[in-house]
């Protein structure tokens, strides 16, 4: 019979007092805790104090989760249960991150009705909240889609307030983060805000997946520690200690990395741009560029950047057709990556799974000009 693992992901008690303690501070949601691994453990405790200083907000404001999407959607379905009424009338931003539209797709014809406004345009904002008066809204600060529209945060915000029965919002702020939209230091504990972000990318450096909800709100932060729990969809004790050792030590260098993103990324948009400038078969899609409708208010809004991805987009070649191009480029295939996500020091590239685009994520150790340059000569070629 083999031998039992000394190493238990599961504790044990002296006595019984201690373990009563323990399951009190379970019912606290005390981060402190070393308990069964899905109710809390120290170690989880200090990830999530320091993924909370990352983000600008307080340690018990914040939960941690296995994927980016976890947080996701736990974040809207505490959204649509804190909205009272099995019907909410749910805004979603019409251009979205796929995978979280997919999620909304699962939800059609369960209970909420939804509604789509355009997240880049604050005029169709208002109009959406004034006609529909949802009781949640959906979007993305910097929107992950071929688009990549700029929500007007602090409109959205002030004009949310407004209202007489104030809508929840969900905003996934994983594209800025808190080094170009410090979400933290503009929600209130009166406010129903959810903010969610991807850990993967430049939390655990893509050396690990992980997810990061917050909110200053008392109810829904209940709301998002029982569903967390009760799902179990937090990182396991393994993922846990592996986070740990890849989070960034300080937010000085969580910053200064992710600038290097978003300036790399926006210096490659603006060459590529220039280099098929009158190429009329791709459209560059990058909030930085002139062609694109939010370009003032982004510039305005983020003058160091906020995203770290943009888009090629043809108009008559199929996504994978368009890769091919790009990557049979020696000066491309020198500084990039084929593959998904972000945030890595080479540049990604990687085609749309539905539309005939490509997303182009920028390197922190990019030379964003030269990759540009070399991005456009394949196409051009």
């Amino acid at each position: 019979m083999p031998e039992i693992q000394e190493r238990l992901a599961v504790p044990d008690f002296g006595s019984v007092d201690e373990l009563t303690a323990g399951l009190e501070a379970k019912v606290r949601f005390d981060p402190n805790s070393n308990l069964y691994p899905r109710d809390g453990s120290p170690i989880l405790g200090a990830i999530e104090a320091r993924a909370a200083h990352l983000a600008g907000v307080e340690a018990n404001e914040v939960v941690v989760y296995n994927t980016g999407m976890a947080a996701v959607t736990e974040a809207i379905d505490v959204a649509l249960k804190a909205s009272g009424t099995p019907t909410p009338t749910v805004a979603l931003a019409m251009e979205t991150y796929s995978q979280t539209r997919r999620y909304v797709n699962f939800l059609t014809g369960m209970g909420p009705k939804f509604v789509y406004f355009d997240s880049g345009d604050k005029e169709r904002v208002a109009e959406t909240i004034d006609r529909h008066q949802p009781d949640v809204i959906i979007t993305e600060t910097v929107s992950n889609y071929t688009g990549v529209p700029v929500l007007d945060t602090d409109f959205i915000l002030d004009y949310a307030r407004q209202q007489e029965k104030p809508p929840i919002l969900v905003l996934d702020n994983t594209l800025p983060l808190s080094t170009a939209q410090p979400l933290g230091e503009k929600i209130e504990a009166d406010d129903k805000i959810l903010v969610v972000e991807s850990g993967t990318k430049s939390y655990s450096l893509n050396g690990e997946i992980m997810g990061i909800g917050y909110t200053k709100n008392e109810e829904l932060l209940q709301y998002l520690r029982q569903l967390r729990r009760t799902r179990g969809s937090l990182p396991g004790t393994a993922s846990q200690e592996l986070i740990s050792d890849l989070l960034p030590e300080d937010r000085a260098t969580f910053d200064e990395r992710n600038r290097r993103l978003f300036k790399n990324t926006g210096d490659i948009a603006i060459r590529l741009a220039q280099g098929v400038d009158g190429n009329e078969e791709y459209l560059i899609s990058h909030p930085v560029l002139p062609n694109h409708p939010n370009q003032e208010f982004y510039k305005r809004t983020y003058p160091e950047g906020g995203t770290p991805i943009f888009y090629i987009i043809s108009r008559s070649l199929h996504q994978n057709e368009v890769t091919k191009r790009l990557w049979a480029h020696p000066g491309v295939q020198e500084q990039a990556r084929l593959g998904q996500s972000f945030g890595f020091d080479l540049t990604r590239i990687v085609p749309d799974e539905f539309v005939p685009a490509v997303r182009i994520a920028g390197g922190a150790d990019t030379d964003g000009e030269a990759l540009g340059e070399a991005l456009a000569e394949a196409l051009n070629s």
